[in-house]
């Protein structure tokens, strides 16, 4: 531009330095390390840290910090948190030892957390861990099927994808005692999938249980592929139009779900 000279330092914002990652965060600490244990508490309480816990972690936690020995029920705790969208950042003492050094980009938490499921191959083969009778509260994925008692009656969400591309797919749940539903509400019991996990099912799924009130995520996956192969074994069985029809066209279909 005519009358301007530009500097070398024109649009160049200079970087703002990081705070350490404890500050203002919480803290749960199980297993031992090389400082006692109140030695550590006072360390990651002069490092900015609100709260610094023993084994006793809470969702609203920010780190869980793992020495050596840690305690197990801390650790089935943080697998069932993170399994239900409360991403609590795990570190050990080579972390803690970054984190002394100064090194904070890898290790920031936001001050406030929110629930933030992101649908894994481990939610889609998930068992519960031990905790106190806790496992019997959760439910494993995903769902074996074994005789029609594990299909009747279960209000089962179907991507609109699915029953676009197997149209006969609803229809037959129907016959099968089950209710296919397009929506997820607080009924959902099951949820659909094919094995490839398609991102746009997966984002339906995490969009509608981050915006509930649902603090665990316990609704079990049926893989469509095992659900295909529960029904050509049905159809060899007792022969139906309905069932021929769709069973047919189930190579082709499920192609389809690779790039949904």
């Amino acid at each position: 531009m005519q009358g301007e000279q530009l500097t070398l330092f024109d649009d160049f914002e200079i970087p703002k330095t990081l705070p350490c990652p404890f500050k203002g965060r919480r803290v749960c600490v199980t297993g031992t390390f090389a400082q006692g244990r109140q030695a550590l508490r006072s360390m990651l309480l002069r490092m900015g840290a609100t709260e610094v816990k023993y084994d006793k972690l809470q969702r609203n936690t920010h780190f869980l910090l793992v020495g050596d020995n840690p305690n197990a029920e801390a650790i089935n705790y943080w697998q069932l948190y993170v399994h239900d969208g409360y991403n609590i950042k795990r570190l050990n003492a080579e972390d803690l030892t970054e984190i002394q050094g100064g090194h904070y980009t890898n290790y920031q938490m936001p001050e406030e957390l929110t629930k933030e499921l992101l649908l894994t191959r481990e939610h889609l083969f998930w068992q519960a861990p031990e905790i106190d009778g806790l496992k019997n509260q959760r439910l494993p994925s995903p769902v074996s099927l074994h005789g029609n008692a594990s299909i009747y009656g279960r209000e089962i969400y179907v991507h609109t994808s699915i029953l676009q591309a197997m149209p006969a797919l609803g229809q037959l749940l129907g016959c099968l005692g089950a209710y296919a539903n397009t929506e997820m509400d607080e009924m959902t019991d099951s949820i659909l999938i094919p094995g490839s996990m398609p991102k746009a099912i997966c984002r339906s799924i995490e969009e509608y249980y981050n915006a509930s009130k649902a603090t665990l995520f316990n609704i079990p996956f049926i893989i469509l592929e095992d659900l295909l192969e529960f029904l050509q074994q049905r159809y060899s069985t007792y022969p139906d139009e309905v069932l021929g029809e769709l069973l047919n066209g189930k190579d082709k279909e499920r192609e389809d779900f690779q790039d949904i």
